[in-house]
């Protein structure tokens, strides 16, 4: 989604991996669908979009994030 893809590099930092993260979670909602009949109105790739536009205005507003 960004318009900078093509010069985005992703760099794993070692030192900030924790051993006992989970590298990959792939959630199954089926069961709790079946005893709800919940179903997701909104597709992930627009919470994904909506999300980075979030983040988008918040660095143009030069708010401050990510203290610790």
């Amino acid at each position: 989604m960004s318009p900078k893809k093509d010069v985005i590099q992703v760099e794993e930092d070692p030192e900030r991996l924790r051993p006992i993260d989970a590298d990959l979670q792939v959630p199954d909602c089926r069961k709790f669908k079946k005893h709800t009949g919940w179903e997701p109105q909104i597709p992930y790739e627009k919470t994904m979009e909506d999300l980075l536009n979030y983040w988008r205005q918040r660095v143009r507003r030069g708010e401050q994030f990510l203290t610790r």
